[in-house]
């Protein structure tokens, strides 16, 4: 899927819609750095609106760019912290300074952990592609265009790419092969090589070769199995 549709998809949720207005309320109404005491209700709602807005919209960029970058859960949200304090903390600083005045503007010193914590919410949020699944259905399978998402079949690493297979057709992904193992659960499946996973759900025969073992998938593959993942065959009385 490409960077402008899964930002397109994102922008369709309305989490992050949401998030923007509590944000924004919030901080209008509180009026932290005392834009409360300076600027009526109208004003800082404007003005807190424009900068969550500004964090945000960034934010996801750098969200979706984070997902793709081959990046466990953990390195991806502490990448994403650091990324939205580096890139945001002058900006942000100098328009507060702007606005404010430099009696009530927050120094660097206290935008940048500001900007380090919401960058931590955004990548605890799941957006778009990535939102909250339904019980029994695959994670993965919202990183994917809403056309190829269909039951989970198999996956396979290609390089740094997972080609998914769903009963909707074939799909690639730029994610690391764990990862995408990781968010199949909820499918009943299991790596049988260490280049593909299968849904137990898709098997519908067994292929013998002299030496080789091959999982016959509902969607007419073949997919080897090795004599280190034999076992989890076996267990499930498919030989």
């Amino acid at each position: 899927m490409s960077f402008s549709r899964r930002y397109a998809d994102c922008l369709s949720d309305p989490l992050p819609w949401l998030t923007w207005a509590v944000l924004s309320t919030g901080l209008a109404v509180s009026g932290p750095f005392g834009s409360y005491q300076h600027y009526p209700l109208p004003e800082r709602f404007l003005f807190w609106s424009a900068l969550v807005a500004l964090t945000l919209t960034l934010g996801l960029a750098l969200r979706i760019w984070f997902a793709t970058a081959g990046l466990r859960e953990l390195k991806r949200g502490v990448g994403l912290a650091l990324a939205v304090a580096v890139l945001l903390t002058l900006p942000l600083w100098w328009l507060m300074r702007l606005a404010l005045g430099d009696a009530l503007a927050p120094t660097v010193a206290e935008v940048a952990p500001a900007l380090f914590c919401a960058g931590l919410g955004l990548s605890a949020i799941r957006l778009g592609p990535a939102s909250p699944v339904a019980s029994g259905e695959a994670r993965l399978l919202h990183r994917m265009e809403p056309a190829a998402r269909g039951e989970l079949i198999s996956i396979t690493v290609r390089d740094h790419y997972v080609d998914i297979v769903t009963s909707a057709g074939p799909s690639s992904l730029l994610m690391r092969f764990s990862d995408a193992m990781d968010e199949t659960e909820g499918v009943p499946g299991a790596q049988v090589h260490r280049s593909h996973w299968v849904a137990w759900s898709a098997v519908t025969g067994v292929d013998r070769e002299p030496g080789k073992l091959f999982l016959v998938l509902k969607d007419g593959s073949r997919i080897p199995v090795s004599r280190a993942h034999r076992a989890k065959v076996e267990e499930r009385g498919l030989i």
